[in-house]
């Protein structure tokens, strides 16, 4: 097991006594931001309706314990959490068993702040990219930071890892790197379909050129039809969500089919967000119910 020192600052220096309301809102961050960090990385999104995955559930029941300005919290490994799942089985081959829920959180969270460094030195002639591991819906679990400010806090560091430090500064900009992602877009990619899991309708597909691997979702109606071209040359149409850096973050797949040499050749290349992609409509807002 791993524990995660969060050091907490208040507004006022006076102040001594930490709200009980103020780690709730802080707890509450770090649970639902573990939770989406963990289904981003298994199935391209952090957020949508219904219940998390039970296993997903059981990795981010932490223990914690609280002294004078800092909160320590006791998060298990996958591999612990899950030994049906991790020990002998290849079904996520996205997450490292040794890890912690909190350390995907606190990855995608270092991006996102990467993503906003990048931007500034960008300005100044930098033009490094840099990895999002985020979705929109991730960046408005990060804005609920705003409920541990609202409550007195004036800092939140945390100690592990690249020691990274929340302010009320940091709201304003997840929102505008929320702002700034691009649109979803129809596309159309073929390859091989190496795999598509049961259990959340998650394909894996290597595209036919550069053999670039792209992660996406079925809809339930086709699920059985994408089953059976597993392992099969395949061209898939749907919706993209992209990164900040116009990568492929998922499709959503409306339909897969079987591809000829044609589509191969046509549809091969992965696609990244162009501006003649046609635009649809931003993603909407998780419904999370907001504490005060």
């Amino acid at each position: 097991m791993s524990v995660y020192q969060i050091q907490i600052e208040n507004k006022s220096a006076e102040n001594r006594m930490m709200s009980v309301t103020l780690l709730q809102a802080l707890l509450s961050v770090l649970i639902e931001g573990s939770k989406g960090a963990l289904r981003l990385r298994t199935e391209g999104r952090s957020m949508m309706r219904g219940a998390p995955p039970q296993w997903i559930k059981a990795a981010t029941q932490f223990s914690i314990a609280f002294q004078k300005n800092q909160l320590d919290v006791e998060s298990l490994p996958l591999l612990e959490v899950a030994p049906e799942l991790f020990e002998k089985s290849d079904l996520f081959p996205e997450l490292n068993p040794e890890w912690t829920s909190l350390d995907y959180f606190q990855e995608s969270l270092t991006s996102a702040i990467l993503t906003l460094n990048h931007s500034q030195h960008n300005k100044m002639g930098n033009t490094r990219m840099v990895d999002s591991i985020y979705d929109s819906p991730l960046l408005y679990a990060f804005q609920r930071f705003r409920y541990v400010f609202n409550q007195g806090a004036g800092l939140v560091h945390f100690l592990n890892g690249k020691g990274l430090q929340i302010t009320p500064e940091s709201i304003t900009a997840f929102k505008e790197l929320e702002a700034n992602l691009p649109p979803p877009a129809k596309v159309k990619v073929a390859g091989k379909l190496e795999s598509i899991r049961m259990s959340d309708r998650t394909f894996r597909l290597i595209t036919a050129q550069n053999q670039q691997l792209i992660k996406g979702i079925v809809k339930p109606l086709i699920q059985k039809a994408a089953q059976g071209l597993s392992s099969k040359d395949v061209l898939v149409s749907g919706i993209a969500y992209f990164t900040s850096n116009g990568k492929i973050l998922r499709i959503e797949a409306d339909h897969v089919l079987m591809a000829g040499e044609d589509e191969l050749a046509s549809y091969g290349k992965l696609p990244s967000f162009p501006s003649e992609l046609e635009p649809k409509k931003p993603e909407s807002k998780p419904l999370v119910k907001e504490e005060p």
